[in-house]
């Protein structure tokens, strides 16, 4: 009989070897409330082969989250988006190559109203704006 519990307390613990998570990150349940949402909210810009802007109708965020910025180029040159707070700061500043794509992930700090400015690179004020409404969370 005591054979037989130490074997079972043996194979408990020899099952449970090698399964910790090779990168360490904390399984889902124990990660804390401020990380990376699976389905943040997102900022989604189109630039068309002319050269034409346009953003997905619902660009908001809240403030301490993260939000996924998406910047789509269909035109032959490269263009730049750069998020800005209501101060003017840049929060965020993605490329897009020529016919690809620039994307990440912004986290505005403060409440109010935001700008994406969209242009091609190296000519800021050249390009277009598109107001962000980022809220309280």
């Amino acid at each position: 009989m005591l054979v037989a519990a130490v074997g079972v307390v043996l194979a408990g613990f020899l099952s449970s070897c090698g399964q910790e998570n090779p990168s360490g990150a904390a399984p889902l349940s124990e990660r804390a409330e401020n990380d990376v949402p699976l389905n943040p909210p997102t900022l989604r810009f189109h630039v068309s082969a002319d050269g034409q802007v346009d953003a997905s109708p619902d660009l908001k965020a809240e403030a301490g989250e993260v939000a996924a910025v998406v910047l789509e180029n269909e035109s032959e040159t490269a263009y730049e988006l750069r998020l800005l707070d209501p101060e003017g700061d840049q929060v965020y500043a993605v490329e897009a190559p020529a016919g690809g794509r620039g994307d990440g992930r912004a986290m505005p700090r403060d409440v109010g109203p935001h700008v994406v400015e969209v242009f091609p690179v190296g000519e800021p004020g050249v390009g277009e704006e598109f107001p962000v409404d980022v809220s309280e969370n």
